[in-house]
């Protein structure tokens, strides 16, 4: 073995000689086997001109890692035969050999061991035994770092009592450790490692103050934060110029320090201040109220989570050293950058959507939240709904110029006093209401007074519309749907039959024609978005679109190649709740030949006109739907429509062969036609 320098912080240079052989026990401890050390070579890195070494074993057994170190130091080591074990370090970076040594006195004390210096060798044995061997022992005003091997230290105390910082110090010790009180010489010894002494001596620093008939005192802490809280409490406690009463309570200033290890405080401070200290901590030490923390949650019981939290990104954020604490992105900004729906309110506010239980994860302070909780609550409010009535029917051309001369229908909107129809002829403008130029001459929109003529009949609402037309045969109802939509949502109503398309026909080098068909709705389609004023005043955004088949193109062609002709119109009406606005002038000419003939003779050529007969009818209809939006804003409201709706008679019989169905959410009322073969 070689000889150990006899100045116990001394930690002898790396030589070659050294170096090589502690490369060849390397790649000993590197050999296969349970005792492998991993990773890159333990000390093989060194040369004479490079005397950082990097150590990196795994499961080493710790015999042969002190072996290592005598081999890599030049230290002469006796080990304790209870010394056993295994040893781990993982090291990526490369280190000086006096941190080696270091790092060498760190894995025995984790294992329980220590070091003691024994003239020219070190002795390696339990930590419980060196308190009792030649250990080095330190005064207080000595500097030295804070290594993990066992030395005796003695701390002389100014002020403090040896027995109290005894009783104080015990706890933050560990069970191997001894903590002694000298009254005679108001010194305090401590064995122990002498990276936890270096601690226990900034602690005594702080207590060790003037402060007669003082006494120290730790206080655990459950939930509060030692440091924040002993800083809260000397600035508590600090006396100052405006506050000259507190120096006449407290006699001296207690001393607060902040043990962050054991998230306790130890107090330095008279019996009575210790008390009202205790007090204190015991009212502010508790658990943080649910909710009331930077992490906060909020259930939405009426709007959409995600949504809300789109509106809320777009306030716009505090200005930078505002009361919020910093300036956070612009709105626009942040709403573009945003990925999920996470919305920065301002400052420090957070704001994020769930959507599975339609809630809103809020990070903020207290004042900050209750800010935005207040936003949220007058935004998280019941909507009004809207109950949608419509009547959609043809009336043939005869009919329909008598209810335009009829029809005295249109609220008061007036231009120069006289009642308005909206649209009339295509390209034409508002004009006053004139039995000639009526609604037969076109397309017009209006609203509806209650009651109203239809007909010459006075009529109250569409039911009365309804019973009165359903036995004449100029009318032809064909759909009567009713949806309740929410404010601000679209509702779809579609009327009509889901025919085949021919998209596509191949032929195959057989000769086989093989034809792809895809469905369309063809008939009446009608979107409606209500918007609900707070004077229960309704806002219809209307799209009606009617597509029919042109029979006689389609004739010409196939039936899996129909011919549609399609009517369109969009608009927009201010209408009161439970009054009507009508939609009418989208006119159908319909054309059918009829052929009758007699069997046989008919069919003889040029002599066949004798015994057969052609004929070409012609018929106009033009359609009219009629809308009354119901506003509904609260249950009463909503138990009120459903007691009218089971008083009123049951609706006329619907067009043959119809099939409800509710398909994604809109109401359908369709045949479907098979293809062609």
């Amino acid at each position: 073995m070689n000889t150990a320098s006899t100045d116990p912080g001394f930690r002898p240079p790396g030589r070659p000689r050294r170096l090589l052989r502690a490369a060849a026990l390397a790649l000993l401890l590197l050999a296969p086997g349970p005792l492998a050390a991993q990773g890159p070579t333990a000390g093989g890195g060194g040369s004479a001109s490079d005397p950082f070494i990097s150590i990196d074993f795994n499961n080493v057994d710790i015999q042969l890692f002190i072996k290592f170190m005598s081999e890599l130091t030049g230290t002469n080591f006796v080990v304790d035969p209870n010394v056993r074990g295994k040893v781990t370090i993982i090291s990526p970076s490369r280190i000086s050999l006096d941190e080696a040594y270091r790092v060498f006195e760190s894995v025995l004390e984790v294992n329980g061991f220590t070091t003691v210096k024994a003239g020219e060798i070190v002795k390696i044995i339990p930590a419980p035994e060196a308190r009792a061997k030649n250990i080095q022992t330190l005064l207080e005003m000595e500097k030295a770092t804070p290594e993990d091997r066992v030395v005796t230290q003695l701390i002389p105390l100014r002020y403090a009592d040896p027995e109290e910082i005894k009783r104080t110090f015990t706890p933050l010790v560990s069970k191997n450790s001894v903590i002694l009180g000298y009254a005679p010489a108001n010194t305090v010894i401590i064995t122990d490692v002498q990276s936890n002494i270096q601690r226990l001596l900034k602690i005594i620093r702080q207590i060790d103050r003037p402060g007669a008939g003082q006494q120290i005192s730790v206080i655990p802490l459950h939930y509060a934060d030692a440091a924040k809280l002993a800083t809260m409490m000397t600035n508590l406690f600090k006396p100052t110029a405006a506050r000259p009463q507190q120096a006449a309570t407290f006699e001296k200033v207690p001393v607060i320090a902040a043990d962050e290890r054991t998230n306790a405080l130890v107090v330095l401070a008279s019996e009575v201040d210790t008390l009202r200290i205790k007090q204190l901590i015991g009212l502010i030490d508790k658990e943080t109220p649910r909710g009331k923390g930077r992490i906060n949650v909020y259930y939405c019981e009426h709007a959409n989570a995600e949504d809300l939290a789109k509106v809320l990104a777009e306030i716009p954020s505090a200005p930078a050293g505002g009361a919020a604490g910093g300036a956070a992105p612009a709105a626009g900004q942040a709403a573009a950058a945003r990925g999920p729906v996470t919305a920065v309110v301002m400052g420090k506010v957070q704001i994020m959507a769930d959507k599975a239980t339609n809630s809103l994860i809020i990070i903020a302070d207290k004042e900050d939240y209750d800010v935005v909780e207040g936003v949220i609550r007058k935004l998280d409010i019941p909507r009004s709904m809207v109950y949608i009535e419509s009547l959609i029917m043809e009336v043939n051309a005869t009919k329909s110029l008598d209810l335009g001369v009829q029809w005295q229908l249109f609220d008061r909107t007036t231009v120069d006093n006289e009642n308005v129809v909206y649209g009339g002829r295509f390209g034409s403008t508002a004009g006053p209401l004139n039995p000639a130029n009526a609604l037969g001459a076109g397309l017009a929109v209006g609203v509806l007074t209650e009651p109203f003529r239809f007909g010459g009949i006075t009529l109250s609402n569409i039911s009365a519309i309804i019973n009165a037309v359903k036995r004449d045969d100029n009318f032809r109802i064909l759909s009567t749907p009713q949806i309740l939509t929410t404010d601000n949502e679209e509702a779809r109503i579609t009327v009509g039959e889901n025919r085949p398309f021919q998209t596509r026909a191949t032929t195959d080098v057989s000769g086989g024609t093989y034809e792809s068909y895809e469905y369309r709705d063809v008939g009446k389609i009608l979107k409606i978005t209500p918007h609900v004023s707070e004077g229960r005043n309704v806002r219809l955004k209307l799209s009606l679109e009617v597509t029919s088949l042109d029979r006689l193109a389609t004739a010409a062609t196939t039936a899996t190649r129909p011919v549609t002709q399609k009517r369109t119109i969009e608009t927009t009406v201010l209408v009161r709740d439970s009054h009507t606005v009508v939609i009418g002038g989208l006119i159908d000419d319909n054309r059918s030949e009829n052929e009758t003939k007699v069997p046989g003779l008919g069919d003889i050529p040029i002599l066949g006109w004798l015994f057969r007969n052609t004929s070409d009818a012609k018929q106009r209809t033009n359609l009219y739907v009629f809308l009354t939006p119901r506003v509904i804003k609260s249950p009463e409201e909503a138990d009120k429509l459903l007691s009218e709706k089971r008083a009123e008679p049951p609706p006329p019989a619907a067009p043959p062969a119809p099939e409800n169905a509710f398909r994604g959410g809109e109401i359908k009322l369709y045949r479907e036609a098979e293809p062609s073969p």
